[in-house]
């Protein structure tokens, strides 16, 4: 059966399911041109009816805004399964030379900032552990670059496998942010530190030491899936990961990020 016929809907059933409220507009196909940061300028000038992305501020919402476009957008991207379309750029206009494959992590569970820096952004390295953090030391033990160490112990409840320590030695090595699906303890001290670090909750309990995990795989959860050297953008709206350099796509269409 084609597309087409298996996402027809009768109006009595459509109705019914939705008990007289407004259905939603039907999926787009993704050929034609959804997407691309001149869209989004264009949509959000006069007219337009939404403000346009603020690219001093950079924050998820604008880069959403920008790679994913509205709700509707981001089934479709899911539907058909294709990235961000750069082919939304004005005619005669310079498109980035790739797309960027953009999702956004799952707003339940909820993830708490603990960090002095509620805004981070950086390469993904990831780590996946349950209830030990060996690996996680390990990990935090080389030097950071600027990145983002993302840390699956699938949402365990029974230890907190981030405190002072850990988040001290992340500064030293020059890591820029902490993603723990998990749980972590010293949330006092962890806000006087220059770090991001977002987590599911607090606990007392410390972790074991008898597992190590591992290390640089991809990792899933809050419906996303974090791998090695793709880009993770947070703030306080909420979390996108990135299979590329956004600011760097930007770039490319002639916006310079914020530094």
């Amino acid at each position: 059966m084609r597309l087409a016929s298996k996402l027809r809907v009768s109006a009595t059933a459509a109705t019914a399911l939705h008990r007289g409220r407004p259905l939603p507009p039907p999926l787009r196909a993704p050929s034609a041109p959804l997407l691309g940061v001149r869209r989004a300028f264009a949509e959000g000038g006069e007219g337009g009816g939404y403000p346009p992305p603020d690219l001093a501020r950079l924050g998820t919402a604008d880069l959403a805004d920008i790679f994913i476009g509205d709700v509707y957008d981001y089934d479709s991207q899911a539907a058909f399964g294709t990235s961000a379309s750069s082919s939304a750029a004005a005619p005669g206009s310079q498109s980035p030379k790739r797309a960027a494959q953009v999702q956004a992590v799952a707003p339940l569970p909820r993830f708490y900032d603990f960090g002095g820096e509620t805004s981070f952004w950086g390469p993904i390295s990831t780590v996946q552990c349950f209830e030990n953090n060996l690996m996680v030391r390990a990990a935090l033990s080389e030097p950071g670059d600027g990145r983002v160490l993302v840390i699956d112990t699938a949402g365990s409840v029974r230890a907190a496998l981030v405190g002072d320590n850990l988040a001290e030695l992340a500064v030293k090595n020059g890591w820029r942010g902490l993603l723990l699906n998990g749980f972590l303890r010293d949330a006092a001290c962890l806000r006087s530190f220059p770090l991001g670090v977002k987590a599911l909750g607090t606990y007392p309990v410390k972790s074991g030491k008898r597992d190590w995990g591992l290390r640089d795989v991809p990792v899933r959860f809050g419906g996303v899936v974090f791998r090695p050297g793709d880009f993770l953008y947070s703030d306080e709206d909420g979390i996108l990961v990135a299979d590329a350099d956004l600011h760097e796509i930007l770039r490319t269409e002639g916006f310079a990020p914020a530094s």
